[in-house]
């Protein structure tokens, strides 16, 4: 183990001077990269960037089409599962915040909508917020249209909850809700101030909303709902701006071009776009029912932060370098530690399934492994057991304490006096067994009352009170006995010492 410590401790430098290449190869790849940007990849950076947009709004688009697709394709007693759809959905996407099921209620079927969702949601209300007007609480059409109001939302979280209930009582609601029923498409909002931010409108608009139809299975022109998925849009643009790998800054302004996003066109803007001139390039992404155009201008002046940015690289890679062979160099410490904890604690949790916890000496497993292997191997032993005579007075006159003191105090005595191949075990209580390797009977009765004279003549002392010990030992030499027969005799010899008296030995014969 210690030639592995050994080579462990190389790890961190080996750590060090791999990271130190890498850096010094990324400065240097870094260095020539310089020489093959030019002004003709402004091109090439729009075209990926506007691809990546497109790509990730087309990515959510089917999220949403997923939950669309759940209730179009289930039962309407299984829509309370919804929660547990839209979770994968919406863990799938880093703009996708929400989904909200709005079902198609007629007028005359509100109240039993209404209490029919305030099992799950007791606060629900439906409500609208007209056009330059209040949130406003109730059913306000005046044509006795159908609604589309907020039934549920995942995450279920108290800003979502904000949403729930909400109908849109604008025209352009019913607008999008004729064309995505005559199309089946999705169709995508201008710029909005979303639900979950709030009310105040002085509330940065930075959401999307994605009207989804959901038409019934059995009648497939019938609109029986829409899934609106809720996007945080500034996530999208904020994506794509990033620095190239020139000492340029790729800025970026998206434009709404469709539906009633004329009064505030700008769905982002980089910051410094107006104050800077560039090459610039225009690209546009195609959505169902409107197009982004995208403008991506190259700045002209940054070439003098060429060496700054290369000695910053370099500079990164020597602190990551350090910090990361440190890092390497405590979880190897930390690692050959454990090990040696492991090591410590194992050795513990072996020594406690092997012996006796309050005197130390071995259990019943031991005893019964040792003496099943002798008598497997047809040894000729002897098994001896004892208990300390009126041991129970000893607990009920001075207390448990002080018994578990005179158990100790008895197996210390007995232990000196033990020869070096003899098992002593702790089989319960006060009671204990020997096996020994004697199997002459005089030799046998020698040792055993030496062992019962030295604890007899060893008084312990706990405080002010003097306790005399005497054991009542049974043995009997085995000849060809099974284990239970062994036990046997030896628990019947122990019942004729203590029945001459105790404080005595007595050996089957």
């Amino acid at each position: 183990m210690r030639n592995i410590f050994k080579i462990q401790r190389a790890y961190p430098l080996a750590t060090l001077i791999f990271l130190m290449l890498v850096t010094t190869y990324t400065a240097y790849f870094y260095y020539q990269s310089q020489y093959q940007y030019s002004i003709s990849l402004v091109g090439k950076l729009a075209e990926q960037q506007a691809e990546n947009l497109q790509r990730v709004v087309e990515s959510d688009l089917h999220f949403i089409g997923a939950g669309a697709n759940f209730f179009h394709s289930t039962q309407p007693e299984d829509w309370i599962r919804f929660p547990i759809f839209a979770e994968q959905i919406v863990s799938s996407s880093d703009t996708l915040i929400a989904l909200q099921w709005m079902p198609r209620i007629e007028k005359s079927n509100l109240p039993q909508h209404i209490a029919k969702v305030r099992k799950t949601f007791p606060f629900y209300n439906i409500f609208t917020v007209p056009k330059d007007g209040a949130k406003t609480l109730g059913y306000i059409l005046e044509s006795s249209s159908p609604i589309f109001p907020a039934s549920d939302v995942y995450p279920r979280t108290p800003s979502n909850f904000n949403a729930l209930g909400y109908y849109s009582s604008r025209e352009r609601f019913q607008l999008i809700v004729d064309e995505i029923s005559r199309t089946g498409m999705p169709s995508v909002s201008d710029k909005i101030r979303l639900l979950q931010d709030g009310l105040d409108k002085s509330i940065a608009k930075t959401g999307l909303l994605v009207y989804h139809p959901v038409f019934n299975v059995e009648e497939p022109k019938r609109l029986i709902g829409v899934v609106i998925g809720v996007i945080r849009s500034t996530r999208y643009f904020q994506s794509i701006v990033s620095r190239t790998a020139s000492e340029h800054e790729l800025l970026v302004r998206v434009t709404d071009q469709g539906f009633d996003a004329e009064d505030d066109p700008i769905l982002y803007q980089s910051k410094g776009w107006q104050d800077n001139i560039g090459i610039e390039i225009s690209k546009i992404v195609h959505l169902p029912n409107r197009n982004w155009r995208i403008d991506f201008r190259l700045q002209k002046s940054l070439s003098s932060n060429n060496h700054m940015t290369l000695w910053g690289i370099y500079l990164a890679g020597i602190i990551i370098s350090v910090m990361s062979s440190y890092i390497v160099w405590l979880m190897i410490r930390d690692k050959q530690h454990l090990e040696v904890l492991l090591s410590e604690r194992t050795e513990e949790l072996q020594f406690l399934v092997d012996h006796d916890v309050l005197t130390g000496v071995y259990n019943r497993r031991v005893f019964t492994r040792v003496l099943s292997d002798m008598i497997m191997l047809n040894k000729k032993f002897a098994l001896i057991v004892f208990d300390i005579d009126k041991f129970k007075s000893i607990n009920d006159r001075y207390g448990h304490i002080v018994g578990d003191e005179v158990l100790i105090h008895v197996v210390q005595v007995i232990q000196k006096v033990l020869l070096k191949d003899d098992v002593l075990v702790r089989t319960g209580g006060d009671e204990f067994c020997i096996i020994s390797s004697i199997s002459s009977y005089p030799l046998l009765k020698k040792h055993l009352s030496h062992v019962c004279h030295q604890v007899a003549s060893s008084n312990y002392k706990s405080k002010n009170n003097i306790i005399r010990c005497t054991l009542s030992i049974g043995a009997t030499i085995r000849d060809n006995e099974s284990l239970e027969d062994l036990i046997q005799s030896s628990d019947a010899q122990l019942y004729h010492s203590k029945k001459a008296g105790r404080n005595c030995v007595s050996i089957a014969q």
